[in-house]
């Protein structure tokens, strides 16, 4: 009896807690926290002896994606979430960065490829073009178990140019990330409750694998490691 006062006396405290801070929560949501990092087998490549440009289209670099949680016939009208925002483009532009150093020998990020004296003169064996084909984040909160769940299928287009800008070699890299969530009944972590759970490793996992299919598919690309011979 006395533990069912207890959950009971916690309910309530989560609802006043819920009510109190509903003001907070009618504004735009907060960017979502990505923190994704490189699959550790790629530290096991070794490097191919080139000199690379790095070129990733601006549209990427700077995309933000908005997404609404959804909930299942079971969610409560109360529990009321503004949209989650997605910074994925700088998130995923520093990661491709990190993961050229890896793989090429030398790789130097390019802001245009209309500068050809900068081209010229920093003698770069070829260039790595990245852009973004498909971005799409779906939102789940499962109320009754108290779960969330995140899925994030991502997309990109790559090729690989030679200094005067002819295409040697092109490829799609697509992956799922995702991510799940729990909320448990202690009281400390009911904020889920009204600022809504992680959805970001679902994010950071699809960073994780396209970053790591791309490098594979740079490394085994014949095009690409017959330039230097």
């Amino acid at each position: 009896m006395q533990f069912i006062k207890s959950v009971s006396y916690k309910h309530w405290f989560v609802l006043l807690f819920f009510l109190t801070s509903i003001g907070c929560l009618s504004g735009a949501r907060p960017h979502v926290r990505l923190s994704p990092k490189l699959d550790k087998r790629l530290y096991q490549i070794t490097p191919l002896p080139l000199t690379v440009g790095i070129y990733i289209e601006p549209t990427l670099r700077n995309y933000v994606q908005e997404v609404p949680l959804k909930q299942d016939e079971a969610g409560t009208p109360y529990y009321v979430f503004p949209n989650f925002v997605f910074p994925i483009g700088e998130t995923l532009s520093s990661k491709i960065e990190e993961m050229s150093r890896i793989v090429f020998k030398k790789a130097i990020v390019i802001d245009s490829l209309q500068n050809k004296e900068f081209l010229n003169k920093e003698a770069l064996d070829g260039i790595l073009a990245i852009s973004l084909k498909k971005s799409e984040i779906e939102l789940h909160m499962e109320v009754s178990v108290w779960r969330a769940i995140g899925r994030h299928n991502l997309s990109i287009t790559a090729s690989f140019l030679d200094p005067k800008l002819n295409t040697v070699w092109n490829t799609e890299v697509a992956v799922e990330g995702k991510g799940l969530d729990f909320v448990t009944s202690k009281v400390e972590q009911e904020w889920w409750i009204t600022t809504g759970p992680k959805f970001g490793p679902a994010v950071d996992d699809a960073v994780q694998k396209l970053t790591y299919e791309l490098a594979q598919k740079l490394i085994a690309s014949k095009e690409i490691s017959e330039i230097k011979n």
